[in-house]
């Protein structure tokens, strides 16, 4: 009776013996076809569980793309070698033990110039289509901001074989694959490594048949895997490996270390791409630098040329007004720096000389501008548009300043911007020529050309500053708000110590520009909330050089550089970069010093909260003599007294 009830669960076991359709595809050493048959390390893995298990295998073979789709469609039940990613495991099941690890690389042509992944920008690049490291890849690229053209291939093969073709410059694929293979396509693995993930055995989403096969299969791979002579040399007859009997705590100390040369290479490649990518930036600035020195040049030789005129109209004068020398000596000081309203009281007065009974009058953007009692009065003449409209011009003259006049004599600048007019209550007492007016007029306009070429100027330097701020404020968000406040302090003490108004200029373009160096200092140095290391701090006291060096190539602003250079010195010579002391350091630079101090004290910052302003006061007192000019203390205090702050003096 045993013995028939022993036959009868044998035949009922034959008869119903698990049937599988096995998914396979072109991946060797992993799966592959040897001579129209399966073959590879999954493959005899596989087949020794089914025989274990008394299986039936019916392989598939297909592209890998087409075999995601039976899997998840349910036409085959396994697919073997398979990466795992959590993304995967919500559309397929997995088993839990892997057979191998294995990450992306980037393969390329082996004349191609590689170094990192952003040499690839504007290139072809090959990829498999679903592949786990296609996606992987298209993160890294979003991660460095580069734009590639992807070409999808169906594998790995197909991937390669486009490389050495050269219909793509670069290919994606799994780390095994590529040192089984790069010799055969004629290509070359780089550094680039990326996404390390297991590769298991896949099945359909909720079969009734999962828990069977992944139960027998984890079985199988867990006692094969605690064989350690066996696994190693499974691996090593398809990875060509040598035969080793590795220990467990080797295994798993090399496994580990594995995993953290792959972390260390991946944050190793970050830091390369990141320092390229910085430098990229700062090129893009270069170019744009050049392109305003080159409006800068421009500018200059139309300046030149305005000299050139200016020496000509000198050289008249001086051949035929030679009894006005005092007037000459005048005139050879005309510069675009004296405002215009004390250019053209100068202007007068002298002019005024060549006959007092004249009544002397200045024409500019419809305003006239003339004397009385010495001081300089301004008229606006309302409907003035053509100054060359004689008649129309002493009519609008007249009735602006309410006199009659019978004899007038008068130039007009060619552009018809400006006029020089002498004006007559009658015939007999003028005694002013033409030609004098005439010489007087060009004099008076090329001040106004070279002023408006002056203020060009001004405003251009004033772009480029704003240009390079904002820049700085995508590196370092608080700077753009301090460099302002900065200015602002430190254009009232230039005020407060009467410099003239090139000087006010130039201080102001210096407090927005003087933290220009720090582009060169990573972020996560600049806003660390910790004491930096002695090595971050050398680093940061190098940004006042480089800000110099920049901005001393901006032609105009070579005084600016010095003094965003030397900001940082002490009055002591306790400073930094050159160690200069007292009056050595340039003016601007410790008007620089006093504002820029004050403003960080009084500034929340990572490494520390803001200073009460009588904190920040005592500050300044307190090292007034030693790392601050004394007397600029004095006048920044009396500044912030103007201001309506308490100062408390110790």
């Amino acid at each position: 009776m045993k013995q028939a009830l022993l036959i009868l669960l044998l035949v009922c076991s034959l008869h119903f013996a698990l049937s599988l359709r096995v998914g396979i595809y072109d991946n060797p050493p992993q799966v592959y076809l040897l001579d129209g048959r399966p073959a590879g390390l999954y493959i005899e893995v596989l087949e020794k569980i089914a025989k274990e298990n008394g299986w039936k295998i019916e392989y598939v073979f297909a592209t890998f793309p087409e075999q995601l789709e039976n899997l998840k469609t349910g036409r085959i039940d396994v697919l073997v070698s398979i990466a795992y990613t959590e993304e995967r495991a919500k559309v397929y099941d997995y088993n839990s033990e892997a057979l191998l690890l294995n990450w992306g690389v980037i393969c390329v042509q082996k004349d191609f110039q590689y170094r990192d992944i952003t040499d690839l920008a504007g290139k072809t690049v090959a990829v498999g289509k679903g592949d786990v490291y296609n996606q992987a890849f298209l993160r890294e690229l979003q991660r460095y901001s580069v734009s590639v053209d992807l070409l999808e291939l169906s594998d790995y093969p197909d991937v390669l074989r486009a490389v050495r073709e050269r219909r793509a410059v670069a290919g994606v694929v799994s780390r095994i694959y590529a040192v089984q293979n790069h010799e055969k396509f004629g290509v070359k693995i780089t550094g680039t490594i990326f996404s390390p993930v297991e590769l298991r055995f896949a099945f359909p989403k909720g079969s009734a048949i999962n828990a069977t096969l992944i139960d027998k299969i984890d079985e199988h791979l867990r006692k094969l895997k605690s064989d350690h002579e066996a696994y190693n040399s499974l691996i090593a007859r398809y990875l060509g490996m040598e035969k080793r009997v590795i220990p467990p705590w080797l295994a798993t100390l090399l496994l580990v270390t594995g995993v953290g040369l792959v972390v260390f290479a991946s944050w190793t490649l970050s830091l390369r791409v990141m320092v390229k990518l910085k430098t990229k930036e700062l090129l893009k600035a270069n170019d744009e630098l050049k392109q305003l020195n080159e409006e800068i040049t421009a500018q200059q030789q139309e300046l030149s040329a305005l000299n050139e005129q200016l020496e000509n109209t000198y050289a008249r004068l001086e051949s035929s007004l030679k009894r006005f020398g005092d007037v000459l000596s005048f005139l050879s000081g005309i510069s675009p720096d004296v405002s215009r309203e004390d250019f053209y009281t100068m202007f007068l007065s002298s002019a005024q000389r060549f006959d007092s009974n004249a009544l002397v009058v200045l024409m500019d953007d419809d305003v006239c501008y003339l004397l009385e009692d010495g001081s300089m009065k301004k008229i606006s003449v309302k409907g003035l548009t053509l100054l060359h409209d004689r008649k129309k011009l002493l009519d609008l003259v007249s009735e602006a300043l309410k006199i009659n006049f019978e004899a007038v004599v008068y130039d007009v600048s060619k552009d018809g911007e400006t006029a020089l007019l002498f004006l007559y209550k009658d015939h007999v007492t003028y005694c002013v020529e033409e030609d004098l007016a005439k010489a007087l007029c060009s004099v008076l306009t090329i001040y106004t050309k070279l002023k408006k070429h002056e203020e060009a100027l001004a405003s251009l330097s004033e772009g480029v500053t704003r240009a390079f701020l904002k820049a700085l404020e995508f590196h370092e968000q608080h700077t753009a708000k301090h460099s302002e406040t900065v200015k602002n302090y430190a254009v009232k003490t230039a005020i407060k110590l009467d410099l003239d108004e090139r000087w006010v200029r130039l201080i102001s373009y210096a407090a927005l520009l003087h933290d220009l160096g720090k582009l060169a200092i990573p972020s996560t140095i600049l806003n660390k909330p910790g004491r930096l290391s002695a090595e971050e701090l050398q680093l940061v006291k190098q940004h006042p050089v480089i800000a110099a060096e920049i901005v001393r190539h901006i032609k105009g602003l070579e005084e600016v550089a010095e003094i965003v250079q030397h900001h940082h010195e002490r009055w002591d010579g306790k400073g930094y970069p050159d160690g200069l002391s007292g009056e050595e350091i340039p003016l601007g630079a410790r008007i620089l010093c006093v504002a820029d101090a004050f403003e960080a004290m009084t500034s929340n910052r990572p490494y520390r909260k803001a200073m009460s302003i009588s904190e920040a006061v005592s500050e300044l007192i307190n090292n007034a003599g030693k790392q601050f000019d004394p007397n600029l203390v004095r006048i920044f205090l009396e500044i912030l007294k103007e201001e309506g702050v308490m100062v408390v003096e110790s």
